[in-house]
């Protein structure tokens, strides 16, 4: 039997990668192989050289493209016919399935298609069943979820290899096959010169890189710094690393198998993810949008990433979703009628230790695997107006603040939903102690009795770890409902001309005019 295999090959090489396993498989299997690729500036016929295909290229959507597939199938007297492609879709499809042929689609962005087969190893929760929803005909049979992420052989059961090079960090970058290379440029130049003698940088230069230059000037002369030419697998460098920096395609499930610690970005529409989907996967540091900027910033303040691997490493053990690489046998397997092994590819969630105020009001302490809902919450515009600082915080500097910051931090939950976070931080100045710290919603405004009970907690907690301390604080004087809980729980006006004004002054260095300063004195 025939497979004939038309792929995208001019953004990128993602797609070129991920049918190349799949192939291979079919290759083993007996089935004889015809490629046919886009005709673009950038040859990476190199990264399938090792298949026995007839190899074709074409203008994509042209008469020929069609033309050219429709005498193949002509010519085959049973076949397959593989598109992975984001430029063909319905139409394209529509046309090839006439001629008998068993049209088979992979797919990421949940467009409208015409085939026999599609498979989408995009993860997006519980939305993951529906995203084709009256987008393929009812003859479509739909297989979805990284269970069929299509992988090399090197990504099933695959451990992370412990290198003890004392002292040196190896940190992994990579845009995937394309990419601006100025960004790693700007990454690299902003790096300290006494942290950069601690590290040991792999930079990947994909085959439709642009910015090259870039990055051979701000390397030059650095020893630490190894150029990666067109690697045909990732798999042994991801296996070594103690961190990756880079683009967000295939590598999320490449990532996931070998449990590696990363901080993502997207470049393209089809790296785009909400957050709790990528959490699934164990990763939780992501950029939707990167820019040189941005990459300067990270340079900078690389040594407070490192500081804190030990806390990003452990966000793996968080994953829900188990990606075991098996992916290219599944899809074979199901191509060819044969039983695939699904389900158990979920893993425990992480479990949390609670204290409840009520049968259904319960508190924990914050944990790593809350850092973008905290986020979220804090930049709701109900929340942010309220606070001395009311512009959106970006996630860049919230994950760099995040993993340096002193406060203890909790979450309160109703019936095992998140309805607020409640902080407080000591600070000492002259002998005596102080207390400040804050809460904000997570979704919809609190009740009056639930603000009571958890700043009740809050204060009866820290009286006991800190009786001599005296709380201070600032509060929005349009906020009136918060003003009022405080009076409440005993906070009055701060003295203007005392010492805890000043103190308060310098905690909060942005509290204008429209702030009340409050206090709370210590229980001596």
């Amino acid at each position: 039997m025939n497979i004939i295999a038309r792929i995208s090959s001019c953004l990128g090489i993602g797609h070129v990668m991920r049918m190349k396993w799949l192939l291979h498989e079919f290759s083993a299997r007996g089935y004889s192989l015809t490629v046919i690729l886009d005709d673009s500036p950038v040859d990476v016929s190199y990264l399938i050289k090792e298949l026995k295909c007839q190899l074709h290229y074409v203008v994509t959507n042209s008469e020929n493209d069609i033309a050219l597939i429709k005498s193949f199938i002509v010519e085959s007297t049973s076949c397959f016919v593989f598109i992975d492609h984001y430029e063909l879709g319905y139409e394209y499809e529509e046309q090839l399935k006439s001629l008998g042929c068993k049209v088979v689609v992979f797919d990421d962005l949940a467009r409208a298609h015409y085939c026999d087969f599609l498979f989408d190893a995009k993860w997006e929760g519980h939305k993951t069943a529906n995203r084709y929803d009256n987008k393929v005909p009812d003859f479509t049979k739909l297989y979805q979820g990284p269970d069929f992420a299509l992988l090399s052989p090197d990504y099933s059961n695959c451990k992370r290899k412990m290198i003890t090079n004392k002292g040196i960090t190896k940190i992994l970058l990579s845009l995937g096959g394309g990419g601006d290379l100025a960004l790693f440029g700007s990454f690299i130049g902003a790096i300290p010169k006494a942290l950069m003698k601690e590290l040991d940088i792999s930079v990947v230069i994909g085959p439709q890189a642009k910015n090259r230059s870039i990055l051979d000037l701000v390397s030059k002369n650095i020893p630490e710094i190894t150029l990666l030419e067109a690697p045909l697998s990732l798999a042994k460098y991801y296996s070594e690393c103690d961190l990756f920096i880079g683009s967000l395609g295939t590598s999320l499930y490449e990532l996931a198998a070998f449990k590696v610690p990363s901080i993502t970005f997207s470049i393209a529409v089809n790296q785009n993810n909400e957050l709790p989907h990528l959490e699934a996967f164990g990763h939780f540091l992501h950029l939707d949008m990167i820019d040189l900027a941005q990459m300067k910033t990270l340079g900078e303040n690389l040594a407070k990433i490192l500081c804190a691997l030990p806390r990003i490493t452990q966000l793996r053990k968080q994953a829900i979703l188990l990606v075991d690489g098996a992916g290219v046998k599944r899809v074979a397997n199901v191509l060819t009628g044969n039983q695939i092994d699904l389900g158990g590819n979920f893993i425990e969630s992480h479990v949390h230790k609670y204290t409840y105020l009520s049968k259904t009001i319960s508190i924990r302490p914050i944990c790593d695997g809350d850092i973008n809902d905290y986020l979220v919450a804090r930049n709701k515009p109900s929340n942010a107006k309220r606070m001395t600082l009311t512009k959106p915080i970006e996630r860049l500097p919230h994950y760099l603040w995040w993993f340096n910051n002193e406060r203890r931090s909790y979450v309160v939950e109703n019936n095992g939903k998140v309805i607020a976070y409640i902080w407080h931080q000591l600070y000492r100045q002259n002998g005596a102690e102080y207390l400040y710290g804050g809460w904000f919603t997570a979704d919809e405004e609190l009740p009056f009795n639930i603000a009571i009970l958890i700043l009740q907690w809050q204060l009866d907690f820290c009286d006991e770890l800190h009786p001599h301390a005296h709380w201070l604080a600032v509060i929005h004087k349009d906020n009136k409902f918060v003003n009022l809980l405080n009076r409440y729980m005993g906070f009055v006006e701060t003295p203007q001309d005392s010492l805890y004004y000043s103190v308060t002054e310098s905690l909060f260095p942005q509290a204008d005019t429209q702030f009340n300063f409050v206090m709370r004195y210590s229980n001596e």
